[in-house]
């Protein structure tokens, strides 16, 4: 017999040797279209957002003009170009907030490939709660913690001192804010999906719960534009209601 008789498998064709690093590339052009994909979509929301810019921005400036002094309703700004990079700015994380369901279903269909069967059955349920905990967490800044601690900061010191508010700083301080909670709020989604793949432990949370409260407490001061207690505690409570609400979520992930 000859040796290609003998051998127990054919020789194995360089382009077939090749192709085996295939799935690589495709994966990182599925990539590049994701990218593109989200990139494309952000900019045709932008168009819109800077379109409506202006009554996006008189939302936006409600809380502290309603906590302004009668005469005094009216922000500044002190650079030329201010104005302008402000309006730009708010634009942008404006249709950052609109497009967000849409970029959260793109980066789930591109690690869903690696997700098992019964984790991949969460993909609309987690989307779902994911953009309403973060529209809630936007709620939440915007009528709760924003006029509450621009209100404190406005009245604290003396009579004599007159704000001026420069619109840079406010619409910094602002998106900071509403974005920060936003993210926060999604805190219970993230524990729930994490807790069904077993990354996450109920157990591990109730152990470490008084370094974790500390930890909120810290990360509530941070947020907080006023060094006030009331307004600490007022970011506070609702993000150690998001921690229990994640040790029971995982604990319920762990059963179903």
């Amino acid at each position: 017999m000859s040796d290609l008789e003998l051998s127990p498998n054919p020789p194995t064709d360089p382009g077939e040797a090749s192709a085996g690093a295939m799935p690589l590339w495709q994966h990182l052009d599925e990539l590049r279209g994701i990218l593109v994909k989200s990139f494309l979509a952000l900019g045709m929301v932008f168009c819109v957002t800077y379109y409506f810019n202006e009554s996006i921005i008189r939302f936006l400036e409600a809380p502290i003009l309603s906590a302004l002094p009668e005469g005094q309703k009216q922000l500044y700004f002190s650079g030329l170009a201010d104005k302008f990079l402000v309006y730009l700015k708010v634009s942008f994380y404006a249709s950052l907030v609109l497009t967000s369901p849409y970029l959260l279903k793109q980066v789930w269909n591109f690690i869903v490939p690696g997700l098992k069967e019964n984790e991949r059955q969460y993909a609309v349920p987690v989307l779902f709660m994911g953009s309403l905990a973060f529209l809630l967490g936007l709620a939440f800044a915007y009528f709760v913690v924003i006029p509450t601690g621009y209100r404190f900061l406005l009245n604290f010191g003396g009579p004599n001192e007159k704000p001026l508010i420069n619109v840079s700083d406010y619409f910094g301080l602002t998106i900071q804010l509403l974005l920060s909670m936003g993210v926060l709020f999604e805190l219970p989604v993230i524990a729930f999906f994490l807790g069904k793949m077993g990354v996450i432990e109920v157990e591990w949370l109730k152990r470490f719960r008084p370094q974790a409260y500390l930890g909120l407490t810290v990360l509530a001061a941070f947020l907080t534009p006023t060094p006030d207690a009331f307004t600490l505690f007022l970011v506070l409570i609702p993000l150690i209601l998001l921690y229990e609400l994640s040790v029971q979520l995982i604990g319920w992930a762990h059963k179903v």
